[in-house]
């Protein structure tokens, strides 16, 4: 099958990511992708450039358009041309699939009267002018599919629900050396529950609310036994300033390291509890790496909650905010390690079964073959 990309950037995002994700997959799978899209947002990146380099080295073709800039003449002069382009190379791909992943592209193979499918990652899409519904959306969770129908206008009948999937790398063991190395560089303690979280460190993360979980609602026994890790970087400055006031006037400040962001893997399984305590979330791919990693994850009931967890069996769901019914499942599990145990391993067999990059791709082959 030869499948043609709309990406209008290869940016710092869970869009792109996902987007090479799923290349990976589908050129596992033996499919030929050819990728459209408007290049990196920062040519000195060195992140980004290996991404792009990571789309190139799976044998993709990738065809990069001019992106607006400078005035509004320029960039319209811009736009007019690169529209241009890339409907004339939508023609010539003679592609059996077209998949828009950039859901503001959607125009390009609908002015051509072509059948195609876009991907609705998150909830705060506008529909404008140059979204146009397509022959078949993929939603990344209930939360998407709903948003689709009711503020995108999307018929019920043209959805699929294909959550996203994360390398199977997870799974492995990481050695007891690799983690030991860690524990001394970053200073993490023996004989203390580890609590972790991965991600960009901003206010929407809702790291204040796992801070006043502890230590205004856990016992002091319960309390001075949890150690905290933020594995990620600081967003802004300002998020910053914030958490670090935060931090600062916490009765548990001597029991909270901050990571630089890399790879979360030998993180994962360091951790006995990851927390996501997002305000709000696309999907919230981090709890699904967690899980695979073996690590008994909570989360809040935001986008994609209820696809990866059934709440107390796999994975375990508080109300956004609440700082009280976070600590009463941090309670129950710090007191009870077998059950904690249990509902980790009950995760890691969840996610290898449904939230891989294998079982991502083939539901999503399964969309591509109904409009072909």
């Amino acid at each position: 099958m030869k499948i043609l990309y709309l990406l209008s950037r290869i940016e710092k995002s869970g869009v792109t990511l996902h987007a090479l994700d799923l290349a990976k997959g589908l050129v596992d799978q033996g499919h030929e992708l050819i990728i459209i899209t408007g290049g990196i947002t920062d040519k000195n990146n060195s992140y980004l450039v290996d991404i792009l380099n990571d789309f190139e080295r799976l044998g993709n073709e990738v065809k990069v358009f001019k992106t607006p800039k400078g005035n509004i003449v320029n960039r319209a002069v811009t736009s007019f041309f690169s529209i241009l382009q890339i409907l004339r190379w939508i023609q010539n791909a003679k592609a059996d699939v077209i998949h828009s992943q950039s859901p503001y592209m959607t125009f390009l193979p609908w002015l051509l009267r072509k059948k195609y499918v876009t991907t609705v990652h998150n909830v705060q899409l506008i529909k404008n002018i140059k979204y146009k519904n397509p022959t078949k959306l993929i939603a990344i969770s209930r939360e998407s599919k709903d948003y689709a129908i009711e503020e995108l206008g999307a018929s019920r009948e043209t959805i699929d629900i294909v959550c996203h999937g994360v390398s199977k790398r997870y799974a492995d063991v990481v050695s007891n050396d690799e983690k030991n190395l860690l524990r001394t560089k970053y200073e993490i303690p023996e004989n203390h529950i580890i609590i972790g979280y991965v991600g960009r460190i901003t206010r929407e993360k809702g790291l204040d609310i796992l801070i006043n979980a502890i230590e205004e609602y856990l016992s002091d026994n319960q309390a001075e036994k949890i150690h905290l890790i933020f594995l990620g970087d600081y967003w802004t400055s300002a998020d910053q300033r914030w958490l670090n006031e935060i931090i600062a006037e916490s009765e548990i400040k001597e029991q909270i390291s901050i990571v630089p962001f890399q790879d979360p893997k030998p993180f994962y399984q360091i951790f006995d509890i990851f927390v996501l305590p997002s305000y709000s979330e696309a999907f919230g791919l981090v709890s699904i790496e967690a899980m695979m990693s073996d690590c008994c994850t909570i989360r809040t009931d935001t986008n994609g909650a209820l696809d990866q967890i059934v709440h107390g069996k796999d994975g375990f769901i508080f109300e956004t905010g609440n700082s009280h019914e976070l600590a009463q499942i941090l309670g129950q599990i710090i007191q009870d390690s077998s059950f904690r145990a249990t509902v980790a391993k009950n995760g890691k067999i969840k996610t290898l079964k449904n939230f891989t990059i294998e079982a991502m791709t083939s539901k999503t082959v399964e969309t591509y073959q109904k409009i072909m």
